[in-house]
């Protein structure tokens, strides 16, 4: 699915140059500040402003690559990214969470972290896992030790690949020795990452200390890096959506650039977390219909790159599962599913991302599902056209008992949520609305899923770096947002 020209392409392009040339942003992080004034960056010392010349970017560009894989704990669970594959992945890491039980928000506690990553490792549709690492806070948790006991919960319970974080220096460093634990040493992280992070840069124009910090890190072991700027239109950046996209490009093109000058052929992805600001309260609004436009633009330029794309749907302004909170992550999932986003981050959210939900991620796999099959699209072709069938039944017959349809089948999605009883057979089963049903199908799989157990000897050694990191004690960086 596309909406932009590539006349559109090219002025967004041009445009985007034209900022980073002529405006340039700031780059807080020595080690990136010297490196971009070592290869040609104009730089104001006193200031931290960097102006980036076009060529720079190119050959930046240029040296990322445009598929990569990452790796699970189980090599079922690998991630191949590249161009026509889509993955979803669920958020965890929130401040709070919606109770199972009571329904009431409340604040995210560890034992919740090791559910809601139980959970999705139990759901299809789910193959790059937030993690519990990306929590600014986790309750009764210490925040000099939230990164890592957060990643250990995670890692305990998917073998699937999972996120870890950029926030700062230290906290990335924790996070990638644990990773090369798990593959085996530093060399074998390198040879097969297994860990990947997002790099917000702070809207407009700015590149921080602390995720910046993290970017090197990540790129210095090759470990993959989502540079997804988080632009909240008529606020942090341009009102109009195209000047987004245009500031949006320049801040991710500059991270980009900042990673391959550190490790020429660091995977990266170009991100989009960019969505509206609701001018009425002066609050960002991810479930808006711009929010699914900007990733399908989004899309579009880093096709125009040749890079791996992540973008930002399966969010809402709702603060339940009700029909807005329906008709805004769906609206937004499959847009940027029929788009090509390699990777599709925010099921499981509610409230602007505030708050996350076992339930919801119940739903938003059903919604997933859904947007695959609209991915997958029709097959035609001779078998599929069916008219030896149509043929063998004839006018007045059916087709229950025909091989087509055994063969076929296939092609309908059935769902395992929605319902499609008739409304006395929905009344006699207890007239259940779909809040009730995910929330028994997510209290059944935690019950009844065991995800696939840590090596023994591996988890006593994350379990001993984790201690280690507990009497380290001082807090290793600040806690600023991370998506």
């Amino acid at each position: 699915m596309e909406i932009l020209s590539f006349d559109e392409l090219y002025a967004i392009h041009q445009s985007a140059m034209q900022v980073l040339e002529d405006v340039g942003v700031a780059v807080l992080e020595p080690t990136a500040f010297q490196l971009l004034k070592a290869n040609g960056a104009g730089v104001d010392e006193r200031s931290r402003r960097v102006w980036i010349p076009e060529y720079l970017v190119k050959d930046a560009v240029g040296r990322a690559p445009s598929r990569f894989t990452l790796h699970g704990r189980n090599s079922l669970y690998d991630v191949r990214i590249e161009a026509k594959r889509v993955y979803f992945g669920p958020m965890i890491g929130r401040l709070n969470i919606l109770d199972i039980e009571t329904g009431h928000r409340r604040r995210t506690n560890l034992s919740d972290v090791e559910n809601l990553v139980k959970l999705t490792d139990a759901l299809d549709s789910y193959r790059l896992i937030h993690s519990g690492a990306i929590m600014p806070e986790i309750e009764d948790v210490p925040s000099t030790t939230a990164h890592v006991q957060g990643y250990l919960s995670s890692l305990k319970n998917t073998s699937k690949v999972v996120k870890a974080t950029a926030r700062g220096r230290q906290r990335a460093r924790d996070c990638l020795r644990m990773a090369a634990v798990l593959a085996g040493g530093v060399e074998e992280l390198r040879k097969r990452p297994m860990v990947y992070t997002t790099v917000n840069p702070i809207s407009p124009l700015t590149h921080s200390l602390e995720m910046t910090e993290g970017l090197i890190e990540y790129a210095r072991l090759g470990q993959p890096v989502d540079v997804c700027p988080e632009i909240q239109a008529g606020a942090t950046g341009p009102v109009t959506l195209a000047g987004v996209l245009v500031q949006q490009t320049a801040e991710a093109l500059s991270g980009i650039a900042i990673a391959e000058l550190v490790n020429p052929g660091a995977p990266v992805f170009y991100g989009c977390c960019s969505t509206v600001m609701d001018m009425r309260r002066g609050a960002i609004a991810l479930g808006a219909i711009e929010a699914g436009l900007l990733n399908v633009a989004s899309a579009q330029i880093s096709r125009y790159y040749g890079l791996p794309s992540r973008g930002s749907a399966g969010d809402t302004e709702s603060k339940v599962i009700d029909v807005q909170n329906g008709y805004e992550r769906s609206s937004n999932m499959l847009l940027s599913a029929l788009a090509g986003i390699n990777y599709i981050f925010y099921p499981g959210t509610l409230e602007s991302a505030k708050t996350v939900s076992l339930e919801q991620l119940v739903i938003d796999d059903e919604i997933c599902q859904m947007a695959y099959r609209a991915v997958k699209g029709i097959t035609v072709d001779q078998d599929t056209l069916g008219v030896n069938t149509i043929a063998a039944v004839g006018p007045g017959g059916h087709f229950f008992g025909q091989e087509h349809t055994l063969k076929f089948l296939q092609e309908q999605l059935i769902p395992s949520l929605s319902n499609r009883q008739s409304r006395e057979e929905w009344e006699k089963a207890g007239s259940k609305d779909l809040w009730a049903v995910a929330r028994q199908r997510a209290k059944d799989i935690l019950k009844q899923h065991h995800p696939e157990p840590l090596d023994p000897s591996l988890e006593k050694e994350l379990s001993s770096i984790v201690k280690e990191i507990e009497k380290r004690g001082s807090d290793p960086s600040s806690l600023c947002p991370q998506r």
